[in-house]
């Protein structure tokens, strides 16, 4: 399983509540947003490459999401 680690520009709950339904049906509970830093870190464990699906899925509903690295 790998980790992918994003920016995103979700700021609340109410935000992710647009993303949560979508992101709970391909990744059930294998994915987080950390609400405590600026970046709105998205973190997100997948045994398949899938960082084009998420950026797809944050920017269908309106929002920025960026690849970092993680190591």
């Amino acid at each position: 399983m790998d980790t992918i680690v994003f920016k995103t520009s979700v700021q609340n709950t109410y935000d992710l509540g647009a993303i949560k339904p979508v992101m709970d049906l391909i990744f059930g509970k294998n994915w987080s947003v950390n609400f405590e830093g600026m970046d709105r870190i998205l973190k997100v464990v997948s045994s398949i490459p899938c960082a084009a699906l998420v950026k797809d899925i944050f920017r269908d509903k309106g929002f920025q999401c960026d690849e970092l690295q993680y190591a």
